[in-house]
């Protein structure tokens, strides 16, 4: 999986074809980013990232979704 995202995206989504599943990723204020993963109908948080820049946001992301 490779995330691709700048700060600036306030509510992106992603697709893991390998697992069938989708990431959705909100922000309010371009610095605390929500995970949540799942489906179109069912989703769940699996948790949150701080980042101020598109590379440690993307690396954060990563992680954060291998985790899960």
């Amino acid at each position: 999986m490779k995330f691709d995202m700048s700060i600036t995206d306030n509510f992106p989504s992603f697709f893991d074809e390998q697992k069938e599943r989708y990431i959705f990723i909100d922000s309010f204020d371009n610095k605390t980013f929500e995970v949540r993963v799942g489906d179109l109908d069912n989703s769940k948080s699996v948790g949150s990232v701080l980042a101020s820049n598109n590379d440690e946001l993307n690396v954060k992301l990563l992680a954060l979704y291998n985790k899960y």
